[in-house]
């Protein structure tokens, strides 16, 4: 079994849609024109290095993603990071793949120097745990109606 981690290409996007929509937040799933305006922008940005999309590829197909951000805070010192998703595939979770994900992603950040790398989740916190991440605060959210 060969296992890939690389960035994001266009042609993996029917792939991530799918594996996005796994990713639950008690919102409703996002439907694919949405998606498609959200992945374009992700890859378009690659440039200025915003956002920063790995895939977990298994024997040529995508079975997990991360979608991290770079920026500048105002109170830290140097580049942060923030992990915003993970997603493995239902049928290949327990593999590792999240592992080696988490891996690229600080990889990456150790070669931009960002000096800090931070991950929400309400439901898998002890997977952050057991990868040397550390609970520091709480994470709130409130869903606005739009008109």
């Amino acid at each position: 079994m060969t296992v890939t981690i690389r960035r994001g290409q266009p042609e993996d996007a029917k792939a991530i849609f799918g594996l996005a929509r796994q990713f639950s937040t008690g919102r409703e799933p996002i439907r694919m024109d949405e998606f498609t305006v959200a992945y374009d922008n992700v890859l378009r940005r690659r440039d200025q290095e915003t956002n920063v999309l790995f895939v977990a590829e298994v024997n040529g197909t995508v079975v997990g993603y991360s979608l991290m951000t770079v920026s500048r805070l105002l109170h830290a010192p140097g580049l942060t990071a923030h992990l915003q998703e993970i997603v493995v595939d239902e049928e290949y979770r327990g593999g590792g793949y999240g592992d080696r994900l988490i891996a690229a992603n600080e990889h990456y950040c150790m070669g931009r120097g960002v000096r800090q790398l931070s991950a929400s989740t309400a439901r898998f916190g002890s997977f952050y745990n057991h990868r040397g991440f550390e609970s520091v605060g709480e994470h709130y959210r409130k869903l606005l109606e739009l008109e």
